[in-house]
């Protein structure tokens, strides 16, 4: 899995939790064919999109940790079966643009998105909540 080679210390903390949450680690899988979506989470199969973000985004390293932060985000959303419940989300233009782009958006899953957009660059805190809320 060439994402691998690319993720920063914390970012193999976050998917070795995940691995051990019995999640399956996807690179490229069908649903990367829309080349739009960098990451995608559906049950336990934990995907990411590598050849969408290194045809696209300039900072491979930085997307690909991204997207694994993003995404670890939702597996702590299914750990609590809910959402995190972050107090103040503001988020800049750009990420809300983001949010209202992904699909299925419900107010349900609005709000893991928002939660999911403003949590993708940190990563000490998606490490913290894996561990409060998966382990």
């Amino acid at each position: 899995m060439d994402f691998l080679l690319y993720l920063t210390p914390i970012g193999n903390e976050i998917i070795n939790k995940i691995i051990s949450n019995n999640y399956i680690i996807r690179e490229n899988a069908p649903v990367c064919r829309n080349k739009e979506i960098f990451g995608f989470l559906e049950s336990r199969e934990f995907t990411i999109c590598t050849d969408n973000i290194k045809n696209r985004i300039s900072s491979v390293e930085y997307y690909i940790n991204e997207t694994v932060y993003h995404e670890a985000v939702h597996v702590v959303h299914t750990c609590k079966m809910g959402p995190i419940e972050i107090s103040d989300l503001s988020l800049d233009q750009s990420k809300l643009n983001d949010v209202n782009k992904s699909s299925n958006l419900t107010k349900q899953n609005k709000i893991y998105e928002l939660e999911a957009y403003y949590l993708e660059d940190k990563p000490n805190l998606v490490n913290q909540y894996l561990k409060k809320y998966c382990l």
